[in-house]
This record gives C-alpha cells, sequence and structure tokens, in this order.
C-alpha cells in the first residue's frame, strides 16, 4: 500500500498510545492504529507507538514497548487500568503531537503542555449497555468517566462514526476507521458451495455469533444442505458444515472475504463495524442487523441488508440463492468502500494536527 503524502510543510514526529496491537491481539481499534500508523509513516512522517504489545508484522513505524510488573502482566484488569499510568510516565519531549486512541486520561496534568488528539473508537457507555456479562458492563462502566476527563482536556477529540457522539456530546467531529483498497479487493472466484462468513472475537459476546450459528443450523441448512458458515473467532465449533479460523494473517482473511458469498456480522452494538467494510471492499455483499454502526457504514440499507433478528435467517437464505441481488449489493459494497480510502483519512488527520499544533503556537 503506497500513500502520497499531502505535501506537508515538514514531517511531524508523532507519538501514538494504544496499548493492543495485532501482533497479540484482533482487536479493531488495534489494527486500525497499525494501519494508520503505517500510512503516516508512507507520508514522511516519523511514528512511534507505546502499547503493551510488540510490533506486528509488516509495521514500518516504531513501538516503544511498555512493561506492567512481572507479577501483573497475567492480569487483564491490570492491563485494562494500569496502562494509563505507564503512559502518563513517559517522555514525550521529541514529540510534535500525541494522538492517543484510549488511556490518556492522566496525561491532562503530566503533558497539558504537548498538543494532543484523542480518537475515540465507541463509546463504553454503549459497550455496557450491549455487554452480555455483568463482570464487562462494570468494566466498561468505570471508564465512560474516563473518556468524558481525556475528552474535555485534550486539543482535539474525534469520533470514528457519528453513532459514537451520542454518548460524547462533547465531540464535534468525525473521522471513520480507513480500509487498504489495494489489498482488501475482490478475489476470482467464490467457494463452490454456498458460503457464510462471520468475523469476530468470540461467539458468546455484543458480535453475537452464537445468533448466526443457530439461525443457520435451524433455517439456512434444512433448505441449503451444502451450505457452508464460516467462523473467524476464538471459539470452536464441531459441525461438518461449519469451518473455524483463529489467528489468521490479513492475506488469508482476505482469502475469506473474497470467496465467501455473503458476510454476516449480527452485532448488537458496533461503534463503527469495520469487518462489514472489509468485506465491501472485497466484494462481499453484507448481511448485519441494526446496529449503529451498521446502519452507518452500510448507509442505512443502500449498501446491504438490514434485518432484525427474527428475519435474519430468511434473508441470508434468500440471498443465498439470488445471484443478481448479490452481485447489485456487491456494487453497491464496492462503491461505498471508496468513502474510507486511507487517503481520505489521512487527510483529514492531518489538517487536525495542523490545526491543534497551530492552536498551541507550534507552526510547522
Amino acid at each position: 500500500m503506497q500513500i502520497s503524502p499531502v505535501e506537508p510543510k515538514n514531517s511531524l514526529k508523532l507519538a501514538f498510545i494504544q496499548s493492543f496491537l495485532p501482533s497479540r491481539s484482533h482487536g479493531g481499534v488495534g489494527y486500525f492504529t497499525h494501519y494508520f500508523a503505517n500510512v503516516m509513516v508512507q507520508r514522511g512522517h516519523s511514528v512511534t507507538v507505546f502499547s503493551l504489545h510488540p510490533a506486528p508484522a509488516g509495521a514500518l513505524y516504531q513501538v516503544e514497548l511498555l512493561a506492567l510488573p512481572s507479577w501483573l502482566r497475567g492480569s487483564k484488569l491490570a492491563n485494562l487500568y494500569l496502562f494509563a499510568f505507564l503512559v502518563a510516565r513517559q517522555d514525550y519531549t521529541q514529540f510534535d503531537l500525541i494522538h492517543a486512541q484510549g488511556d490518556d486520561f492522566l496525561l491532562w496534568w503530566s503533558w497539558r503542555k504537548k498538543p494532543r488528539l484523542r480518537t475515540f473508537s465507541g463509546s463504553a457507555l454503549a459497550e455496557a449497555i450491549h455487554a452480555r456479562k455483568w463482570q464487562t458492563r462494570l468494566v466498561q462502566l468505570s471508564f465512560y468517566p474516563l473518556e468524558w476527563l481525556s475528552g474535555l482536556t485534550t486539543d482535539a477529540r474525534i469520533a470514528i462514526s457519528q453513532a459514537t457522539r451520542q454518548h460524547l456530546p462533547f465531540i464535534r467531529q468525525v473521522i471513520p476507521q480507513g480500509v487498504d483498497l489495494t489489498t482488501f479487493v475482490p478475489g476470482q472466484e467464490k467457494s463452490a458451495n454456498p458460503s457464510i462468513l462471520f468475523v469476530g472475537h468470540g461467539l458468546y459476546d455484543r458480535k453475537r455469533g452464537y445468533l448466526l450459528v443457530k439461525t443457520f443450523e435451524q433455517e439456512i441448512l434444512p433448505k441449503l444442505p451444502a451450505a457452508e458458515l464460516w467462523l473467524v473467532c476464538e471459539d470452536t465449533i464441531i459441525h461438518p458444515n461449519i469451518k473455524c479460523y483463529r489467528n489468521l494473517s490479513e492475506s488469508n482473511l482476505i482469502a475469506l472475504y473474497q470467496k465467501a458469498w455473503v458476510f454476516c456480522l449480527p452485532s448488537s452494538y458496533e461503534g463503527f463495524g469495520r469487518p462489514y467494510l472489509e468485506a465491501m471492499a472485497c466484494g462481499t455483499p453484507v448481511v448485519a442487523t441494526p446496529n449503529s454502526g451498521a446502519r452507518e457504514v452500510l448507509q442505512n440499507g443502500a449498501c446491504g441488508l438490514l434485518v432484525s433478528e427474527s428475519l435474519l435467517g430468511q434473508a441470508l437464505l434468500n440471498l443465498l440463492q439470488d445471484a443478481p441481488h448479490r452481485t447489485h449489493l456487491s456494487q453497491r459494497g464496492l462503491l461505498r468502500a471508496q468513502d474510507f480510502c486511507w487517503q481520505r483519512i489521512a487527510d483529514a488527520y492531518e489538517r487536525v494536527y495542523w490545526e491543534a499544533m497551530g492552536k498551541r503556537g507550534n507552526v510547522w
């Protein structure tokens, strides 16, 4: 992927804050940070990511690896809550601007003189509302006040979707996530048998993979016994028509997007919905249950199907048996994906960087 610069007056030294990266996590924000950091390096900037995880394969940027005490490294709660303290203790003197994806709420005091930007990838309150476990709900609720502290003390605040602004009204600007349109592209052919692809963390969280599995077994297979369900997640199901994939490389994930007849992610909540975008860029029609991210990315159903939980099975069945409709949705999705090319996303962020530095008197 090669990105041409926007003629910057000078290259910037950027400090990115992101606790997890694709080297050890499949979280969407980690992938966004990785791709975006690479794009900014290709545009002539110097990027250092402060993280708990090492640099993933293909990283063009530097990673400053932060480490918790050895006796805390196995604790998920320690990773969630203590990373912000590690971030606040770092020296950012050499950097022109700090761009955080989270965990920056302590920087307002220790580095209040350094220009700072925060990107909000959804809202902790929305995550709490849609969490299936009460423990997850409590953790997310504890982060919601910290999002406000971060947002009210930073120089610029960006949401990845309009839906994110519903719970964080202090945000004025939206810059969506991007997709690499040189690698996420349509393939040469689809699978021999009808196929549905799901991409998520697990089957039993807000992505609701379990709902898709149930729908597939009870409504799809009786009518299309050769159909296949491909699950890219951390869970495993033993079934002759269900294939499970874990820890896929980007190229192998793209191959699944390209070969699948339909992509389905029946989430109850998405702050954005990156997999919807990746599927559309690969020319695969998308089916989703209504959620804020899906409505926005799919333009309220203009570029993919938005159906209720009760109608999910029939919608998938109809689409698998209707090649012209799949082609129509594929074409609409490909056009929609153009709105999220990295060139546009990087241009928008560079303008925000310039404005934030200008307000502080740090001009290029």
